[in-house]
């Protein structure tokens, strides 16, 4: 972070112009060398929290005879603005969030309705028998009006009689049209 940075580096160049070392500044402050050096990169995401980091800055500066307001207000801007894009990081996570489990609700709601759809499909009657033609036909004897069906069962013979027109077997996915007068069904399982 250029600001952190600038804040580090204030840091050290007072230091060195008084000619102080690393290890005095440790041992008059009480933190840490490697924490001292961190803060002078400008890492200060890598030393501690900010509670802690403001402390520092101010116990560092008050050391080397400087203003801390200046700097402390220098990390509390710039640790506003991370925290800010993190908030929106934060956001967009739980957006991408929201969209991966409207999504799973979706597959989930298509999965169930096409397993729905599937069994129903196997719990309706799968052929049946329907008269096409504008005049009544003869089905086993029994009179079949013009756009009625009957529902076949496997291992039946139907007979048809009087077919003028067309009829029509239809079973799951395919129909067959058949434009005979008189003739037999037979429908056999798989």
């Amino acid at each position: 972070m250029e600001k952190w940075l600038r804040i580090g580096e204030a840091l050290k160049q007072a230091r060195e112009s008084k000619q102080v070392s690393v290890s005095e500044v440790a041992q008059n402050t009480g933190i840490p060398e490697w924490k001292i050096r961190l803060i002078e990169d400008g890492q200060f995401d890598r030393v501690d929290a900010p509670f802690y980091v403001r402390n520092y800055i101010k116990t560092y500066a008050e050391f080397l005879g400087l203003d801390p307001s200046e700097l402390l207000g220098q990390f509390e801007q710039k640790t506003s603005e991370v925290e800010t894009k993190t908030r929106r990081v934060l956001i967009n996570g739980s957006l991408m969030t929201l969209l991966l489990l409207v999504i799973f609700v979706a597959a989930s709601v298509f999965f169930m309705y096409s397993a729905w759809r599937f069994f129903t499909v196997l719990g309706t009657p799968k052929v049946q028998f329907m008269n096409q033609s504008d005049r009544p036909i003869y089905f086993n004897e029994m009179s079949l009006g013009p756009g009625e069906s009957v529902v076949l069962q496997t291992g039946q013979r139907y007979r048809v009689a009087g077919n003028t027109g067309v009829c029509a077997v239809r079973s799951t996915g395919k129909e067959w049209k058949i434009r005979v007068e008189n003739f037999e069904v037979v429908v056999w399982g798989k």
